[in-house]
C-alpha cells in the first residue's frame, strides 16, 4: 500500500480567515441616511465586537490620500484605558457615538459611529501610523475598534442587524 504524504495536506485555498471562523458578521446600511455609509460589526461569542467598514462603504471607492483621527471633539479615543478583569474605565458608547473620523487630503471627512451600545475596550492605534490597513484589511488588521457590550445588548443588536447572508444577497443586486 503506497501512501503519498502530499495527499495528507489539506487544501489551503479554502481556509477561512480568523474573523470568518470566530466572528458573526452583521451590517448597518446607510448610516445617518447617507448612501453606502455602511458599517460592519463582527460579534464574538464572548461579547467582544470588532467595528469595521462594510465592503460596500463609499470609502473603498474613493481613491484619495487619507488619515484616521481618533480625536472627537473633547474626547481622544486613543486615551481610552481599560483596567482589570471587569474592564473598568472604558469609554461608554451609544450606537451614535463617533469612534473616529476619516479625513481626506482635500479637507473632506466622514465620521464612523460605533453602531452598538457598549464600552470601548480599545481603538486600533495601528491605523494612525498605517491608515492603509483600513482599506487593505478591513475585517482583520484594519478593524477600527473593539467594543464590549452586555449579553442583552449584544444579542439584541445581532437580531436587529442585517446578517452576512442577507448582506451578500443585497450586495449581489447592486
Amino acid at each position: 500500500m503506497d501512501y503519498n504524504i502530499l495527499d495528507s495536506i489539506p487544501d489551503l485555498t479554502n481556509f477561512k480567515t480568523f474573523t470568518d471562523r470566530y466572528f458573526s458578521k452583521r451590517y448597518i446600511l446607510n448610516v445617518d441616511g447617507v448612501e453606502n455609509n455602511d458599517i460592519m460589526l463582527m460579534f464574538h461569542s464572548n461579547r467582544i465586537t470588532l467595528l469595521s467598514l462594510a465592503p460596500s462603504h463609499f470609502f473603498f471607492k474613493k481613491d484619495m490620500e487619507y488619515k484616521i483621527n481618533f480625536s472627537i471633539g473633547n474626547v481622544d479615543r486613543l486615551n481610552n484605558t481599560v483596567k482589570g478583569k471587569s474592564k473598568k474605565g472604558g469609554q461608554i458608547l451609544t450606537p451614535n457615538s463617533v469612534i473616529c473620523k476619516v479625513e481626506y487630503s482635500d479637507g473632506s471627512a466622514f465620521d464612523i459611529p460605533c453602531g452598538l451600545k457598549g464600552t470601548l475596550m480599545e481603538v486600533n492605534e495601528q491605523l494612525v501610523e498605517h491608515p492603509e490597513l483600513l482599506k487593505k484589511m478591513p475585517d482583520a488588521d484594519g478593524y477600527i475598534a473593539i467594543i464590549l457590550s452586555s449579553i442583552a445588548n449584544s444579542e439584541a443588536a445581532k437580531s436587529e442587524l442585517l446578517s452576512h447572508e442577507d448582506y451578500v444577497k443585497i450586495a449581489a443586486s447592486w
